[in-house]
């Protein structure tokens, strides 16, 4: 057993060379930098399982005695200190990245020059012979050192991480309060430059039930300064940019109703073509695919109800689209808003 423990310290030895060299390095770029990343991983994972195997070796032997007459104590120490001394031997050789604040106090790779002293400690306790020429209390105090610094320092990574949790939650609302304010003046300011005249449907979007109040004020009360704004999205509704008249029509009023009815039904057969076009392009489909718009359909169509105007053949044919055959090199997904359509149309037929 001594045999492989000295034999499981000396590739500990070796690798913890390996890593001392690399570590603190800048990263190289590209995939030298990869290789960089991969290399020092590899050293510190064979670092640790030889640190962790020549320390079960010593305390299978019974020289941990020392630290503890209670078994159950000793091994709970033992195993703290282990996992500690790894974590700060994990952050020391990681390279000039963002470490906790009390390794960069101590600096990042000299905690790594204190591995040899555990490592000289742990050959004593191997080795019972040379215990006669060197007193147990030298190595015994360095080995107790580096251990209580490494426990130290983790407990001062954890106070640290509790600290910064409230600090990180109002740094992240702040920057996502100033995200959505400066994404809130683009839209206004996008919206102020537009001409409801001519580029009315570029707005639309702005009007949904999702946008910031103030943008989707902003936005239809740009619309209706456009004394025909009704007119422009019927019209509207039999182009290509159908898609956009029913998000905005979805979540929306309009004045004249028995005005969309007609058109609306020209509207659903342009976004069957949409659709269409869709399944022949897409590569990888995914489930929320085509759902938005399934949903903005259906609920204008809830809208116009009752105005003498049969909507199922249109939805039957917009059902129909998403049955489009794929060809070999489509990956195909289960729709969310297949059995929304089927619902409805089972609903209204």
């Amino acid at each position: 057993m001594i045999f492989f423990g000295n034999l499981a310290l000396l590739l500990t030895l070796i690798l913890y060379f390996g890593l001392a060299s690399m570590a603190g390095k800048p990263i190289p770029g590209g995939d030298r930098g990869m290789g960089h990343a991969i290399a020092l991983l590899l050293l510190f994972a064979g670092f640790a399982i030889g640190l962790i195997v020549t320390t079960v070796i010593i305390l299978i032997k019974g020289d941990f005695e020392w630290v503890s007459n209670t078994a159950s104590l000793r091994n709970s120490l033992i195993g703290i200190g282990a996992a500690s001394l790894l974590v700060m031997a994990f952050y020391s050789s990681m390279g000039p990245g963002a470490a906790p604040w009390v390794v960069r106090f101590i600096g990042k790779n000299r905690i790594l020059w204190l591995i040899p002293f555990l490592l000289w400690s742990e050959f004593m306790m191997l080795n019972a012979s040379l215990q006669a020429y060197v007193p147990n209390a030298v190595w015994q105090w360095a080995l107790t050192s580096i251990v209580f610094i490494s426990i130290l320092c983790c407990v001062l990574m954890v106070g640290e991480w509790l600290v910064r949790i409230p600090i990180n939650i109002v740094e992240r609302g702040t920057a996502r309060k100033a995200h959505n304010d400066t994404r809130r003046q683009e839209f206004l300011a996008q919206i102020e430059r537009n001409n409801p005249n001519t580029e009315m449907v570029l707005i639309l979007g702005f009007t949904t039930k999702y946008q910031d109040k103030a943008v989707r004020e902003a936005a239809l009360a740009k619309i209706k300064t456009n004394p025909q704004w009704q007119e422009y999205l019927v019209d509207r509704l039999q182009t290509p940019w159908a898609e956009e008249v029913f998000r905005f029509l979805a979540d929306n009023d309009v004045e004249d109703k028995s005005l969309f009815a007609q058109p609306t039904q020209a509207g659903i057969l342009m976004m069957v073509e949409k659709f269409k076009d869709s399944m022949e392009r897409t590569h990888t489909f995914h489930e929320g695919q085509f759902y938005w718009e399934t949903e903005a359909v259906l609920k204008t169509l809830e809208k116009f109800k009752g105005l003498g105007v049969d909507y199922v053949p249109a939805v039957r044919k917009l059902r129909k689209a998403l049955d489009t055959r794929l060809k070999s090199y489509q990956h195909a997904a289960k729709f969310r808003c297949i059995p929304v359509l089927d619902s409805w149309l089972k609903k209204n037929e």
